[in-house]
């Protein structure tokens, strides 16, 4: 699959778009909805790795070299393992 945009039709499933911060490198998201991942079954994406980029996703539209892999979104910043958290 090439990388793309959340509301493309043929991408990665990770391909979730940008998420902006504020100048103190704060980024807040209140809700998120996308139509390829699921929280249950034999696709589920708990337990997977997420990972925030420096840069703006250019949704393998950019013309570089790394466009259609990764978005030329520049270096790792942050990654974390997708859960639950129950009460």
């Amino acid at each position: 699959m090439s990388h793309g945009g959340k509301e493309d039709e043929h991408r990665h499933v990770g391909d979730l778009g940008n998420l902006f911060g504020d100048v103190y490198g704060n980024a807040y998201l209140s809700h998120f909805l996308d139509n390829k991942i699921r929280l249950t079954g034999p696709d589920s994406i708990i337990g997977r790795a997420i990972v925030i980029h420096k840069d703006q996703d250019d949704f393998g539209r950019g013309g570089h070299n790394d466009s259609k892999s990764t978005g030329h979104a520049g270096e790792r910043i942050a990654c974390g393992v997708i859960g639950l958290l129950s009460y």
